[in-house]
């Protein structure tokens, strides 16, 4: 049925019941702008309220069989590729047709026994246990292969308010949000509410929920008696302009600054031909750019179209993570002809892209001149360029043990661009002389980024004071191996030898008297070692000598030792 034939059916009609006009309209709708290709069925599923009140239970009026009636019409109706679902709830979720898909009239005939052995017997209403039934079917639906292009459109049809006394931790309705999340406003969803004394006021707010990105209503009839201005209430909603996009499950991988990135694609899908555009959302505007594409694009109706991306990184561009998001828009200020009136809203993709870290450090060689130990050597500087913020440590690392870092003391602290780092090191006093070749390295805090080096040269010298104390030390050595050596030769002690030195320049031997002859023989030898005297005159030694004119000294005298 063509959508003008449709409009002239509606007007001169009379319709049976608002099931019937909503669910058999949205199929020919969809299919008055998108019936030429396969690709744009619809996955209807639908979730019908099975307690007894549906059935005129408690004095309500019994309005089942004309629910039934109007879902076997809307078989009946439903276009090929379509598939039905078929839930049914009252005090528990039952699973009556699971993915029925509409390619025969036994397709259909399987459909209406299955429509026509539903009951109307239960004693509670369980609408939350629906709703989450639902979205997770509507989820599985969303994860096929082929899910792209296609259209999930959920109907429940309920007469009254939620009754789950009885029900152990039952799921309430709102607890359902979490699925709408995390569907990214794929399904359609419509509670069409019958009830002709009560209104569940909870599928209100689950239906204006942001999550459902405006593709929730709730239609109301009390009773089911008017109809027709519910039926075009539901008609706007499934001939809007769709557009479908999705990013393929792609790993980016990080991104170097001043880098392009590999071409990675995005799938569109419209209902009809139309022409879009993709920019980019910056919300930390990190400057980051889209080069590609850079034009129009064409979307043939029902056709997946791939659509490649390129983007444009600054090389001043702040390492980390980057939440951005492509917004695929309509480039048609109108649609005409045979198309809807209308455009598409804008549909948002969250792309992260990771920002390599950037961390240079220049000179790679850093040569401190010659220095004396216990002294700081003079102030060189290293100069770091990066694209990442926060602090960092320098550290020695290698032939470092008597060297330590005098500046910088404290952490340095990191901005983008170029930091000046001013380097000094202290060496101790206990320091020998010699080369020193070691490793600066800087360690930032921020865990994205590796640590950097410079290899760092220095001679330290040794101080004149300690040269002379080296060369008194080892001159004192020298002489104790002597005198051991002396000691081993002379076989006597260092006292002995000592003892022997001081007595070096004393008179030893003794003196024979032989004229005048002594008057007693012990005077006759006069003994000289016992005078312990270096020096001594014999008129002191021998009396009759002092009496005359003449004397004599003896004196010591060594030569060649």
């Amino acid at each position: 049925m063509s959508f003008r034939h449709f409009k002239h059916w509606l007007k001169f009609s009379s319709i049976q019941s608002i099931i019937s006009l909503a669910i058999i309209s949205i199929p020919n709708l969809y299919s008055a702008s998108a019936q030429t290709t396969p690709k744009g069925g619809i996955d209807w599923i639908i979730v019908v309220d099975t307690s007894a009140s549906m059935r005129g239970a408690g004095g309500t009026k019994n309005i089942f069989e004309p629910v039934k009636n109007s879902i076997t019409e809307f078989v009946n109706t439903a276009r090929l590729g379509d598939t039905v679902t078929i839930y049914s709830f009252d005090k528990d979720v039952t699973l009556n047709a699971n993915d029925i898909t509409i390619n025969s009239n036994p397709d259909r005939g399987k459909l209406k026994q299955i429509i026509s052995s539903l009951q109307a017997e239960g004693i509670r209403t369980y609408t939350g246990k629906a709703v989450q039934k639902a979205l997770e079917h509507s989820a599985l639906l969303n994860k096929r292969a082929d899910a792209l292009g296609r259209t999930v459109s959920i109907v429940f049809l309920t007469d009254g308010l939620e009754d789950v006394r009885g029900i152990p931790n039952p799921v309430s309705i709102p607890s359902n949000t979490q699925f709408l999340r995390e569907q990214q406003c794929k399904p359609y969803i419509f509670f069409v509410s019958l009830g002709l004394k009560e209104h569940e006021k909870q599928l209100n707010d689950f239906a204006s929920n942001p999550a459902l990105c405006g593709k929730g209503q709730v239609l109301r009839d009390p009773g089911g008696v008017q109809l027709n201005q519910l039926a075009q209430n539901i008609r706007p909603a499934l001939i809007k302009p769709k557009l479908d996009v999705n990013l393929p499950t792609t790993n980016l991988g990080p991104v170097s600054p001043g880098a392009t990135t590999e071409p990675f694609n995005i799938n569109g899908i419209s209902n009809v031909n139309a022409k879009v555009s993709l920019q980019l959302e910056d919300p930390q505007q990190s400057g980051i750019r889209l080069i590609s594409p850079d034009r129009t694009i064409n979307l043939a109706a029902n056709q997946a179209t791939t659509i490649p991306v390129r983007l444009q990184i600054p090389p001043e561009a702040k390492a980390g993570a980057n939440n951005l998001r492509l917004v695929l828009i309509s480039a048609d200020q109108a649609m005409s002809g045979d198309k809807p009136q209308g455009v598409y809203a804008p549909i948002k993709i969250d792309l992260p892209v990771t920002i390599q870290s950037k961390l240079q450090i220049q000179p790679t060689k850093i040569d401190f001149g010659s220095i004396e130990a216990g002294k700081t050597t003079e102030t060189q500087t290293l100069v770091l360029r990066t694209n990442i913020s926060g602090t960092a440590s320098l550290q020695l690392q290698g032939n470092s043990k008597d060297v330590s870092m005098a500046e910088p003391s404290a952490a340095i602290s990191l901005q983008p661009g170029e930091t000046k780092i001013p380097v000094q090191l202290q060496v101790r006093d206990s320091s020998f002389a010699g080369d020193r070749t070691f490793t600066l390295v800087l360690t930032p805090d921020n865990s994205i980024a590796n640590p950097v080096n410079a290899e760092a040269h220095l001679y330290i010298l040794m101080p004149l004071w300690r040269k002379i104390v080296i060369w008194l030390l080892l001159l004192l050595l020298i002489l104790l191996i002597t005198l051991i050596v002396v000691c081993l030769i002379q076989r006597k002690t260092p006292l002995e030898l000592v003892e022997d030195f001081r007595n070096r320049n004393r008179l030893e031997g003794a003196l024979v008297v032989l004229e005048p002859l002594p008057q007693s023989s012990e005077d006759e030898e006069i003994s000289l070692t016992h005078l312990q005297k270096g020096r001594v005159c014999l008129s002191d030694l021998i009396p009759a000598i002092a009496a005359t004119n003449s004397d004599a000294e003896l004196v010591t005298v060594w030569r060649l030792a």
